[in-house]
Protein backbone atom coordinates (compact mmCIF):
# COMPACT_ATOMS: atom_id res chain seq x y z
CA UNK A 1 0.00 0.00 0.00
CA UNK A 2 2.98 2.64 1.11
CA UNK A 3 4.43 1.81 -2.75
CA UNK A 4 1.04 2.18 -4.35
CA UNK A 5 0.92 5.82 -2.77
CA UNK A 6 4.39 6.56 -3.08
CA UNK A 7 4.19 5.75 -6.75
CA UNK A 8 0.66 8.03 -7.07
CA UNK A 9 2.16 11.26 -5.11
CA UNK A 10 5.17 10.82 -7.91
CA UNK A 11 2.42 11.03 -10.66
CA UNK A 12 0.42 13.77 -8.68
CA UNK A 13 3.80 15.81 -8.60
CA UNK A 14 4.31 15.33 -12.42
CA UNK A 15 0.87 15.91 -13.03
CA UNK A 16 1.31 19.40 -11.05
CA UNK A 17 4.42 20.63 -13.03
CA UNK A 18 2.70 19.57 -16.20
CA UNK A 19 -0.01 21.75 -15.31
CA UNK A 20 1.79 24.76 -14.25
CA UNK A 21 3.54 24.59 -17.49
CA UNK A 22 0.40 24.23 -19.52
CA UNK A 23 -1.03 27.24 -17.36
CA UNK A 24 1.66 29.54 -18.22
CA UNK A 25 2.05 29.13 -22.19
CA UNK A 26 -1.98 29.57 -22.77
CA UNK A 27 -2.14 32.79 -20.10
CA UNK A 28 0.24 34.50 -23.32
CA UNK A 29 -2.36 33.71 -25.38
CA UNK A 30 -4.77 35.67 -24.20
CA UNK A 31 -5.16 39.74 -24.05
CA UNK A 32 -5.92 41.28 -20.72
CA UNK A 33 -10.33 41.32 -20.49
CA UNK A 34 -12.12 40.67 -17.52
CA UNK A 35 -13.69 37.34 -17.75
CA UNK A 36 -15.01 37.32 -14.38
CA UNK A 37 -15.88 40.93 -12.98
CA UNK A 38 -17.50 42.88 -9.80
CA UNK A 39 -20.52 41.21 -8.90
CA UNK A 40 -20.48 38.30 -10.46
CA UNK A 41 -21.73 34.54 -8.81
CA UNK A 42 -19.70 31.42 -9.59
CA UNK A 43 -20.81 27.98 -7.97
CA UNK A 44 -18.18 24.72 -8.29
CA UNK A 45 -18.59 20.90 -8.35
CA UNK A 46 -15.45 18.56 -8.58
CA UNK A 47 -13.97 15.63 -7.16
CA UNK A 48 -10.38 15.37 -6.99
CA UNK A 49 -7.14 13.59 -4.94
CA UNK A 50 -5.37 14.01 -1.65
CA UNK A 51 -2.30 12.40 -0.63
CA UNK A 52 -1.30 12.75 3.21
CA UNK A 53 1.38 12.20 5.61
CA UNK A 54 -0.18 11.21 8.71
CA UNK A 55 2.12 12.32 11.82
CA UNK A 56 0.53 11.33 15.39
CA UNK A 57 2.07 10.88 19.24
CA UNK A 58 1.54 6.40 19.26
CA UNK A 59 4.97 5.45 19.69
CA UNK A 60 3.64 1.95 18.72
CA UNK A 61 3.09 2.97 15.20
CA UNK A 62 4.80 4.72 12.47
CA UNK A 63 4.13 7.89 10.31
CA UNK A 64 2.95 7.02 6.81
CA UNK A 65 1.40 7.91 4.15
CA UNK A 66 -3.01 8.19 2.73
CA UNK A 67 -4.68 9.24 0.34
CA UNK A 68 -8.06 10.38 0.10
CA UNK A 69 -11.29 10.78 -2.63
CA UNK A 70 -12.65 14.02 -2.08
CA UNK A 71 -16.05 15.42 -3.75
CA UNK A 72 -16.04 19.05 -3.71
CA UNK A 73 -18.74 21.59 -3.96
CA UNK A 74 -18.89 25.54 -3.02
CA UNK A 75 -19.54 29.25 -4.29
CA UNK A 76 -17.87 32.51 -4.44
CA UNK A 77 -19.05 36.25 -4.92
CA UNK A 78 -16.78 38.93 -6.60
CA UNK A 79 -16.38 41.80 -4.18
CA UNK A 80 -13.87 43.23 -6.84
CA UNK A 81 -12.97 42.26 -9.92
CA UNK A 82 -10.05 40.51 -9.12
CA UNK A 83 -10.88 39.59 -5.44
CA UNK A 84 -13.61 36.81 -4.67
CA UNK A 85 -15.09 35.72 -1.05
CA UNK A 86 -16.85 32.54 -0.40
CA UNK A 87 -17.66 29.04 0.69
CA UNK A 88 -16.65 25.44 0.95
CA UNK A 89 -17.25 21.80 1.43
CA UNK A 90 -15.44 18.68 1.05
CA UNK A 91 -16.11 14.92 1.77
CA UNK A 92 -13.17 12.68 2.22
CA UNK A 93 -13.07 9.17 1.97
CA UNK A 94 -10.35 7.31 2.86
CA UNK A 95 -8.74 3.72 2.06
CA UNK A 96 -10.18 0.77 4.41
CA UNK A 97 -9.51 -2.55 4.01
CA UNK A 98 -11.06 -4.73 1.49
CA UNK A 99 -14.19 -6.91 2.45
CA UNK A 100 -14.19 -5.03 6.00
CA UNK A 101 -16.71 -3.03 8.11
CA UNK A 102 -14.11 -0.06 8.64
CA UNK A 103 -14.91 3.26 7.17
CA UNK A 104 -12.82 6.46 7.39
CA UNK A 105 -13.42 9.66 6.57
CA UNK A 106 -13.47 13.45 7.33
CA UNK A 107 -15.11 16.46 6.03
CA UNK A 108 -14.48 20.13 5.47
CA UNK A 109 -16.48 23.28 5.89
CA UNK A 110 -14.79 26.67 5.35
CA UNK A 111 -14.35 30.18 3.30
CA UNK A 112 -12.67 31.19 0.59
CA UNK A 113 -10.43 34.10 -0.47
CA UNK A 114 -8.85 33.35 -4.09
CA UNK A 115 -7.07 36.91 -5.99
CA UNK A 116 -7.06 36.83 -9.68
CA UNK A 117 -3.79 37.25 -10.54
CA UNK A 118 -4.81 36.85 -14.23
CA UNK A 119 -7.98 37.64 -15.29
CA UNK A 120 -8.06 36.85 -19.43
CA UNK A 121 -11.02 37.03 -22.16
CA UNK A 122 -11.21 33.26 -21.31
CA UNK A 123 -8.42 32.22 -18.98
CA UNK A 124 -8.12 32.91 -15.11
CA UNK A 125 -4.81 31.80 -13.02
CA UNK A 126 -5.46 32.49 -8.76
CA UNK A 127 -4.19 31.99 -5.60
CA UNK A 128 -6.21 32.03 -2.18
CA UNK A 129 -7.04 30.56 1.00
CA UNK A 130 -9.51 28.12 2.35
CA UNK A 131 -10.07 28.12 6.39
CA UNK A 132 -12.60 26.64 8.49
CA UNK A 133 -13.45 23.13 10.48
CA UNK A 134 -13.20 19.63 9.81
CA UNK A 135 -14.61 16.52 11.66
CA UNK A 136 -13.15 12.81 11.13
CA UNK A 137 -14.86 9.80 12.08
CA UNK A 138 -13.92 6.41 12.22
CA UNK A 139 -16.29 3.66 12.60
CA UNK A 140 -15.76 -0.68 12.47
CA UNK A 141 -18.86 -2.11 12.41
CA UNK A 142 -17.32 -5.62 13.68
CA UNK A 143 -15.64 -4.34 16.52
CA UNK A 144 -18.32 -1.84 17.45
CA UNK A 145 -15.52 1.05 17.81
CA UNK A 146 -16.42 4.46 16.56
CA UNK A 147 -13.94 7.47 16.95
CA UNK A 148 -14.55 10.93 16.48
CA UNK A 149 -12.99 14.21 16.07
CA UNK A 150 -12.93 18.46 15.50
CA UNK A 151 -10.30 20.64 14.31
CA UNK A 152 -9.44 23.84 12.11
CA UNK A 153 -7.87 23.21 8.89
CA UNK A 154 -5.81 25.33 6.51
CA UNK A 155 -5.04 24.86 3.03
CA UNK A 156 -3.60 27.65 1.12
CA UNK A 157 -4.49 27.13 -2.95
CA UNK A 158 -3.77 27.85 -6.51
CA UNK A 159 -5.46 27.85 -9.22
CA UNK A 160 -6.20 27.59 -13.08
CA UNK A 161 -9.87 27.89 -14.88
CA UNK A 162 -11.26 28.10 -18.38
CA UNK A 163 -14.66 29.66 -19.66
CA UNK A 164 -16.02 28.79 -22.79
CA UNK A 165 -17.99 30.98 -22.91
CA UNK A 166 -20.16 33.43 -20.18
CA UNK A 167 -21.36 30.64 -17.54
CA UNK A 168 -19.75 27.39 -18.02
CA UNK A 169 -16.10 27.13 -17.52
CA UNK A 170 -13.76 24.14 -16.03
CA UNK A 171 -11.36 24.65 -13.40
CA UNK A 172 -7.88 22.97 -11.75
CA UNK A 173 -6.64 23.71 -8.61
CA UNK A 174 -3.77 22.68 -6.95
CA UNK A 175 -3.16 22.68 -2.76
CA UNK A 176 -1.43 22.39 0.60
CA UNK A 177 -3.48 21.10 3.56
CA UNK A 178 -3.06 20.96 7.22
CA UNK A 179 -4.85 19.93 10.04
CA UNK A 180 -4.31 18.56 13.47
CA UNK A 181 -7.02 16.89 15.36
CA UNK A 182 -5.74 17.18 18.99
CA UNK A 183 -8.47 15.32 21.01
CA UNK A 184 -9.66 11.80 19.64
CA UNK A 185 -12.71 10.47 21.51
CA UNK A 186 -14.65 7.28 21.54
CA UNK A 187 -18.27 6.53 21.10
CA UNK A 188 -18.51 6.94 25.24
CA UNK A 189 -16.97 10.82 24.00
CA UNK A 190 -13.98 9.78 26.08
CA UNK A 191 -10.78 10.51 25.25
CA UNK A 192 -8.32 8.31 23.43
CA UNK A 193 -4.75 8.01 25.51
CA UNK A 194 -1.40 6.33 24.31
CA UNK A 195 1.76 6.04 26.29
CA UNK A 196 4.49 7.87 25.37
CA UNK A 197 8.02 7.66 27.42
CA UNK A 198 5.77 5.74 30.40
CA UNK A 199 3.73 8.17 30.92
CA UNK A 200 -0.33 8.34 29.29
CA UNK A 201 -0.92 11.17 27.14
CA UNK A 202 -4.13 12.26 24.75
CA UNK A 203 -3.77 10.97 21.46
CA UNK A 204 -3.50 13.31 18.19
CA UNK A 205 -3.34 12.78 14.67
CA UNK A 206 -2.43 15.20 12.29
CA UNK A 207 -2.53 15.58 8.10
CA UNK A 208 -0.30 17.12 5.96
CA UNK A 209 -0.22 16.95 2.53
CA UNK A 210 -1.10 17.82 -1.34
CA UNK A 211 -4.26 18.26 -2.75
CA UNK A 212 -5.87 18.38 -7.06
CA UNK A 213 -9.45 19.17 -7.96
CA UNK A 214 -10.70 19.37 -10.76
CA UNK A 215 -14.31 20.63 -11.82
CA UNK A 216 -17.53 22.74 -13.36
CA UNK A 217 -18.33 26.41 -13.21
CA UNK A 218 -21.46 27.72 -13.56
CA UNK A 219 -20.76 31.66 -13.39
CA UNK A 220 -23.95 33.83 -12.98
Amino acid sequence: MGLRIESMQKLFILFLLLTVSKTASVAQDYEEFDTLSRNDFVIHAGGGLGIYHLYHNDPNSETTLTAAKIFDIGASYFIANKINAGFVFNRLKYPTNQDSAQNANSSIVGLCIRYYTLNSKKTNIYIGINLGTTTFKFTNLKTNTKVTSGSLFLEPIIGFSHYWGKHIGVFIQSSYYYTKYDKIVNKDNEPIKVTVNGKKEVFWLAFSGMVLKTGILLKF
